[in-house]
């Protein structure tokens, strides 16, 4: 066996361990987060935590070749602090004061509490999917997935709280609005997990047709038709 095939080798192999255990360890939190009500609700923070140890993994991998950033410094540590966010959102909302006399400075800090934390969240985002799209890692077009999950989550959580919100309880819509806003999300991380465990389960390299035209683009072969 070559040189060059022991290396690709290795490197899907690095793939397969980091994405398939990436993604159960997706699939692991949305469990979590589903089952931890009532006598169970205690474990709700294992879903964060479980969140936080996939992403890690997935942007460092198992090997230089599993990173989905490519361990790009920049995108790596957005990545990082991306999904560090929820465990450290109990200490953000910490820094509300307690004005018990008044509840208008109160409200006026929670709000601009949350803003400054889902602006941050907003940033690391974008930063974080244009880092593993430009990576070229995962191939196209799951590389777009991160930003699919990105615009899903807020729209149908936003949309699940508004119907929630705005009907009477204990009506069905009420009961739609609050699924949606609860399993919306959920649903976002669960197909990363899927197709992260799919992608790293697959037999044949993982290098995508577009990865290698760009490949022998950089460089700079002489116009030849592709294999």
């Amino acid at each position: 066996m070559s040189h060059d095939a022991t290396t690709e080798r290795r490197r899907h192999q690095q793939r397969r361990l980091t994405w398939v255990a990436g993604g159960v360890l997706l699939l692991l939190s949305v469990a979590v987060g589903l089952g931890a009500r009532g006598p169970l609700a205690a474990l709700s923070p294992g879903r964060d935590w479980l969140f936080a140890a996939a992403g890690v993994l997935l942007a460092i991998g198992i090997g230089h070749a599993g990173s989905i950033t490519g361990r790009r410094f920049v995108g790596t540590v957005s990545t990082i602090l991306l999904v560090l966010a929820p465990v450290t959102q109990l200490y953000w909302f910490a820094l509300v004061p307690d004005s018990a006399g008044d509840p208008n400075a109160a409200e006026d800090a929670w709000v601009l509490v949350a803003a400054a934390y889902f602006g941050v969240l907003v940033v690391l985002a974008v930063i974080s999917v244009s880092a593993i799209v430009r990576a070229g890692v995962i191939p196209s077009p799951w590389r777009w997935a991160p930003l699919w999950v990105m615009l899903w989550t807020p729209v149908t959580f936003a949309i699940g709280v508004t119907v929630f919100s705005a009907a009477p309880l204990g009506t069905p819509i009420a009961s739609f609005g609050a699924i949606l806003s609860l399993y919306g999300p959920a649903a976002g991380v669960a197909f990363l997990g899927v197709l992260a465990i799919s992608l790293g389960a697959r037999r044949s390299s993982p290098e995508a047709p577009d990865e290698r035209w760009h490949r022998w683009s950089d460089d700079a072969l002489p116009d030849t038709p592709l294999p």
